[in-house]
């Protein structure tokens, strides 16, 4: 009740009461479009609502690529502060000299227009300031109505409440039109002249000061130069000179017709792309790259000519990744030979595709085999047909090269080797060291089994430049960087130190594919593997060389195979060719001085022959790489001083007689013996003691028995159905003094055998240990397990 008798003293008559509650309302809507006015002062984005392209530039901001908006148009940001100070006066002298001084909008230049267009009728007339311009360009407003130039108006007065002059004006510089599909004065100036802003001279600024006034008309081409534009160019000029008389020298240039490109640059588009479509740069002003153009043209060039010379082979796409070590910046990037290529697909990136690396998986299995001490660097292993389970790999063209030292089996490629040391690593294998790696897609650990070595396991470009990265990185691995956006530093030690660096040495030991070396780069090495897909479908090499890691892919994306998709004969050359290129332009001065050598890795003495450390039966040795307390510390076995009887050729054990000669013979193991043989390069056979002299001492001399058709801890497969296929081969390499073998399944006596003889062994369910021994005690023994099935 009082408060309604209040109500009545204040409003005493019904036209008041209505007044007060219309100004109210009034206040309330004032103050929320201040607040809005406020916020939008603090808050706002005058590009609200607008799409900028994507663009990419090199790491000295030359142009790379810029990609259309969703509305066709190629609109490139660019701060105000990066906009010259002549080209922003030039403009204001030709679209609104009183921009600064002004509300948003000319009243005396309104009303002149209105007058000439509406009432006299006699002309057109604009009086658009830029802040209407503006307003007109991001509300999308058809202004050729008094309707429109009414809203025009409005919205111009708006944004002078939201926003500052500069913001405004930097709306403009990137909004306006200049001709074909492009906006912005800095879209406009790589698209005419190639260049950004910052470089353009008078003439040139004062061309794209003009064009928005007309762009259709005045728009040049390659070929012409329309006259509008050479007339309101002079315009232009004029008033310029008046501010700048020091410039009427160059008046001469007014009249000329106009250089210009009308085309953005098309760089690294495959590069470009890939960073578009990993989304994660939400900048909208041009992303600086740490692509080096020079040296990707570069690279362009030397890969373009090699494929025409190869192209009577089939060669017809190829693919590249250059990055710096160091820092790990991508310096050249080719996804493959044209993207514009239908017919090889040229669109796919290969450097993101998934495909099976060959054999360059390989040194990160050396890598490990020297830190769990199963090889050093000269360790002797054997190349010669081998059966791992029902996996039977093989080597190119079947070739096998019986004993070979690690270095040279890691830079030939040779497979039984590598699939050997895979099978006997045991802290950690290949597919441990990728899942660690972050290589993605992997399937399960049985689904590659020991194939892995031979590259089953596919891999991107870039995971292999991040892998082949850690080894001059001294074991670490590091994140590959496209941009010089900010990155979270994500390092991981995947390799020792020491074991980084006898790989690369390893690698720098391989043979180029051609020896014509410039002689200004002669000392420096080029570390280097190759690989080759299954079914020649891919051919791959990846180098080491000062500070940079490259990877060579060549192919077809198709997946179709070629014979003359080789590694190191299709892959390796191109690689070469592109690191001689550029070892040879880098001053000396700036070259990398050599890898420093671990302190923990020292260089010894070891059998040249054998790679083992040397007895004193050892004539020659060489130097090795040597980790100690891990590096396999076994002595020479092959060569062996022994007396022989020259009156009947045996051997014997006597010492001080005048018959006997102490010799010095080579011991092979029966497989590389016979591997020898039928190579046509039969060794020298010791001689055996006398026939009724049969002895089983020294039996810590030379080398045990080695089963080589089983595998131990595997899972044999027993059929009850099959009786036929329930039998296993048994066989095992022996050294060159045994001349008697004996098998054991447990304490249960399999048979006897002469080196080089195989047995067949029947099958039985349950856990078996077979055995073999030969006359000397020497023995080797597997552990398998036979699993009974229903088929």
């Amino acid at each position: 009740m009082i408060f309604r008798e209040w109500l009545k003293k204040i409003f005493k008559t019904r036209r008041a009461g209505i007044l007060f509650f219309v100004s109210f309302i009034f206040l309330i809507l004032l103050i929320i479009f201040f607040s809005h006015i406020i916020y939008m002062n603090h808050h706002g984005n005058i590009y609200d609502g607008i799409e900028f392209s994507a663009s990419y530039s090199d790491r000295k901001g030359k142009l790379l690529q810029v990609f259309l908006t969703e509305d066709e148009q190629y609109r490139i940001y660019k701060p105000l502060s990066e906009y010259p100070q002549a080209f922003k006066e030039a403009l204001l002298l030709q679209e609104d000299r009183f921009f600064y001084s002004h509300f948003g909008v000319n009243p005396i230049a309104v009303i002149k227009a209105g007058w000439e267009t509406y009432i006299k009728k006699s002309r057109r007339m604009g009086a658009s300031t830029i802040t209407m311009q503006t307003a007109k360009l991001k509300y999308n407003i058809y202004t050729k109505t008094i309707h429109g130039k009414l809203k025009q108006i409005r919205k111009a007065l708006y944004l002078e409440l939201c926003f500052s002059k500069d913001e405004i004006l930097e709306a403009y510089l990137n909004l306006v039109p200049c001709g074909y599909n492009i906006q912005g004065f800095g879209t406009a100036s790589w698209f005419y002249f190639e260049k950004p802003l910052e470089e353009l001279n008078l003439s040139e600024n004062i061309m794209l000061c003009v064009l928005p006034q007309n762009p259709n008309k005045r728009s040049p081409s390659p070929q012409k130069t329309p006259s509008e534009l050479i007339a309101a160019r002079k315009v232009l000029f004029n008033s310029w000179i008046e501010k700048h008389p020091g410039d009427r020298d160059k008046e001469i240039y007014m009249d000329m017709q106009m250089s210009v490109n009308c085309s953005l640059p098309n760089e690294a588009r495959h590069f470009t792309e890939m960073l578009l479509y990993e989304n994660n740069i939400q900048d909208t002003k041009t992303v600086r790259t740490t692509i080096n153009l020079e040296m990707q043209k570069k690279c362009e060039t030397i890969l373009k000519s090699y494929l025409n010379r190869n192209k009577s082979f089939g060669v017809n796409n190829s693919a590249l990744l250059l990055v710096d070590w160091k820092n790990m910046e991508i310096i050249a990037n080719i996804g493959s030979a044209n993207y514009y290529d239908d017919s090889i697909e040229g669109k796919v990136n290969a450097t993101t595709s998934k495909r099976s690396p060959g054999s360059t998986l390989k040194p990160f299995i050396y890598a490990m085999a020297l830190e769990q001490g199963l090889i050093h660097y000269r360790t002797m292993l054997k190349d010669i047909p081998t059966t791992f389970n029902e996996y039977s790999p093989d080597n190119y063209g079947s070739i096998f090269k019986g004993p070979v030292q690690a270095w040279f089996a890691l830079g030939d490629s040779r497979n039984i080797p590598a699939i050997y040391l895979e099978q006997n690593l045991k802290e950690r294998n290949l597919y441990d060291y990728l899942t660690k790696a972050g290589i993605s897609g992997l399937k399960e650990r049985e689904h590659y089994g020991l194939s892995i070595v031979l590259g089953t396991a596919d891999v991107t470009m870039l995971e292999l430049a991040t892998l082949y990265c850690t080894i001059p990185n001294k074991g670490i691995q590091k994140e590959i960087k496209s941009t010089f956006n900010p990155q979270s530093k994500n390092e991981k030690r995947m390799l020792t130190e020491e074991s980084s660096y006898i790989v690369r040495k390893m690698l720098e030991e391989n043979v180029p594919p051609y020896q014509n070396k410039p002689e200004s780069i002669k000392d420096i090495p080029v570390a280097y593997k190759t690989g080759t897909s299954i079914g020649f479908k891919d051919a791959w090499s990846a180098g080491i060389f000062d500070r940079y890691v490259l990877i060579v892919w060549v192919g077809n994306f198709d997946g179709s195979g070629n014979n003359s998709f080789l590694g190191r004969q299709m892959a390796a050359p191109l690689l070469f060719n592109i690191a001689y290129s550029i070892l040879s332009d880098i001053p000396s001065k700036d070259l990398l001085p050599a890898p420093a050598k671990p302190e923990s890795v020292t260089q010894v003495d070891v059998c040249a022959l054998s790679g083992a450390l040397p007895n004193e039966a050892c004539e020659r040795t060489e130097k090795a790489y040597f980790i100690p307390g891990l590096s396999p510390i076994e002595k020479c076995k092959i060569h062996r001083k022994i007396n022989i009887d020259t009156r009947s050729g045996y051997r014997t054990d006597e010492n001080d007689k005048p018959y006997v000669k102490t010799v010095v013979r080579e011991f092979w193991p029966s497989d590389l013996a016979a591997l020898f043989e039928e190579a046509g390069l039969p060794r020298i056979q010791p001689p055996g003691y006398p026939p009724d002299d049969y002895r089983l001492d020294s039996g810590t001399k030379g080398y045990p028995p080695q089963i080589t058709s089983l595998l131990s801890g595997t899972d044999y497969v027993y059929r009850p159905k099959s009786p036929d296929k329930n039998k296993v081969l048994l066989y095992a390499a022996t050294d060159a003094e045994t001349t008697d073998l004996i098998w054991f399944d447990g304490d249960n006596f399999i048979n006897s055998a002469k080196p080089g003889q195989i047995l067949e062994w029947q099958l039985k369910p349950g856990m078996h240990e077979i055995t073999v021994t030969d006359q000397k005690g020497r023995a080797d023994s597997v552990l398998i397990s036979v699993i009974e099935t229903e088929y």
